[in-house]
């Protein structure tokens, strides 16, 4: 079992490192346009599009890697004062929130994905660029978003189990 969380938590490691240089190309666009537009007088018209899609692309894809890393929002000045027994309980009660919110998005996020695809719908801007690329990043998201909950929470239920495997996981005591 062991193997198959870290298979996730290694997926989600890799998957936000890798479309972490987005952000890169995201900062080469929006310089692109601050350049042209306040040194040249000559706005583009595709720059914002652009950046939204890369933003969201970034945004979406590093939720699993966020929460490999516990860099996720929650109520610290409660949580540091748990004991390890106590965290690995809200660790296991968080996931269901968590899986309530990926379900949403993954029916949703696939519904307009799906539609999107099938009607070929594309922006409504002077690129008219295809939707389903960006829209399909919301169900993967969610995926890789539950997978990475899904690991936390066995991770914590195995800790409070008092599986010598997992006893010392960096998750439960950090």
């Amino acid at each position: 079992m062991k193997k198959i969380l870290d298979f996730i938590d290694g997926m989600n490691i890799w998957i936000g490192q890798v479309f972490s240089f987005l952000i890169l190309i995201l900062m080469f666009v929006i310089m692109y346009e601050v350049i042209g537009r306040y040194f040249f007088n000559a706005p583009t018209r595709w720059s914002n599009e652009i950046s939204q899609y890369l933003l969201a692309c970034v945004a979406m894809l590093g939720a699993g890697y966020c929460l490999v890393h516990d860099d996720h929002v929650r109520v610290d000045i409660l949580h540091r004062n748990f004991g390890p027994q106590t965290r690995a309980l809200v660790d296991i009660l968080t996931f269901l929130l968590v899986l309530i919110f990926v379900t949403a998005i993954l029916w949703k996020g696939g519904e307009l994905c799906w539609d999107a695809l099938i009607h070929n719908k594309k922006s409504m801007t002077i690129l008219e660029l295809p939707l389903f690329p960006s829209m399909v990043m919301v169900p993967i998201a969610g995926c890789l978003l539950g997978l990475q909950g899904l690991a936390r929470a066995l991770r914590a239920f195995f800790f409070l189990t008092g599986d010598p495997e997992f006893i010392g996981e960096k998750e439960i005591e950090a």
